[in-house]
């Protein structure tokens, strides 16, 4: 115990026959009891050290405030009364205290715990937009920055980090309808591989306004349904120095997930095939606009080959257009619109 409640009238009361080497003999065993908060010595000996008696008169007052206020109990120590119920209150009270601290300190565990996944949530939808905040910047700072640049809408976004740090799941951000800012930036974001990093090489800026076109393909990808984007990706860097547009990303995307089954990893999938493509001047398959004026099925280079090649045999099966000898295929290409 640090300190104890002591009440001035109970006890005069108690100790109007002592003299003044008795009360201080008193305060000083009462000092140790409240101190060690246990019960003192029987032997008189202990006491008179405890109490610093040295004089026959010393001893003698320490004899008489033991015997009278700190009389010997069944367990071989002298009790108080009074300081019994003092120390087991305060015992009580430490312990309540105690509790309070350990309460204090769980909740602002979880609290930085929440904290935490919430700002690992923004980062991460930013991102995957291109946008790259500062490690510094605040949560207010980080929620504007994600209803520009994600949601679009606040409500959303708080909706969002609610679900993230009430449930702990693994959320994917929907309803993205906006550009990318890369004007922001940060050294503290670590790659990873499977997730957006920050980009800065000169093939994903597209346009001076700040946006990018890694970041544009990121979006239309996402939007498109494919969930786990990277605007710093090489191949995808490549595909848009090969002059690939966001928009054929985008389409190609949404094309392997409309396949059945869909294909496993539409991000990559999207870039090698649009990529392909592009190199032999096909276009990716209109799969958003099944009645519209580009509904006519559009094959990619291999397919469109061996379909002419079977048209080809067909008709020279038929005595059309083979020549006897040769090896040339004689026949006309459809054109492929873009």
């Amino acid at each position: 115990m640090i300190y104890f409640e002591m009440f001035p009238g109970d006890y005069l009361k108690d100790t109007t026959r002592l003299c003044l080497t008795d009360h201080g003999v008193y305060f000083k065993l009462m000092l140790a009891y409240y101190s060690e908060e246990e019960a003192l010595p029987e032997s008189l000996a202990e006491l008179y050290v405890i109490a610093g008696a040295i004089s026959s008169a010393d001893k003698a007052a320490v004899k008489k405030v033991a015997e009278r206020y700190f009389p010997v109990a069944e367990d071989g120590l002298r009790h108080s009364k009074r300081c019994d119920e003092q120390i087991a209150i305060a015992q009580g009270r430490i312990a309540e205290g105690q509790g309070r601290r350990e309460e204090r300190k769980n909740s602002e565990a979880e609290r930085q715990a929440r904290t935490r996944a919430r700002r690992t949530m923004l980062f991460e939808d930013l991102r995957n937009v291109g946008v790259v905040p500062s490690g510094m910047a605040t949560m207010a700072e980080l929620k504007a920055l994600h209803v520009t640049h994600v949601t679009g809408d606040e409500g959303v976004t708080l909706d969002q980090l609610s679900r993230v740090t009430s449930h702990g799941e693994s959320r994917v951000t929907g309803g993205v309808n906006t550009g990318v800012n890369t004007g922001v930036n940060t050294g503290n974001q670590t790659p990873d591989p499977t997730s957006s990093t920050p980009d800065t090489s000169q093939h994903a800026q597209g346009s001076l306004s700040g946006v990018t076109d890694a970041g544009r393909a990121c979006l239309l990808m996402r939007k498109a349904g494919c969930h786990s984007t990277n605007p710093s990706h090489p191949e995808l860097l490549a595909a848009l120095a090969e002059g690939v547009t966001p928009e054929s990303l985008g389409h190609t995307a949404a094309e392997g997930l409309a396949r059945s089954p869909p294909v496993s990893n539409p991000f990559s999938w999207a870039i090698r095939t649009a990529r392909n493509r592009h190199a032999a001047g096909a276009a990716p398959t209109n799969t958003t606009n099944p009645g519209g004026s580009n509904a006519n099925p559009q094959l990619g280079s291999a397919e469109h080959v061996a379909e002419q090649r079977r048209l080809h045999e067909q008709r020279e099966a038929a005595g059309g257009l083979g020549r006897s000898g040769g090896d040339v295929i004689d026949v006309e290409f459809e054109p492929v619109h873009h």
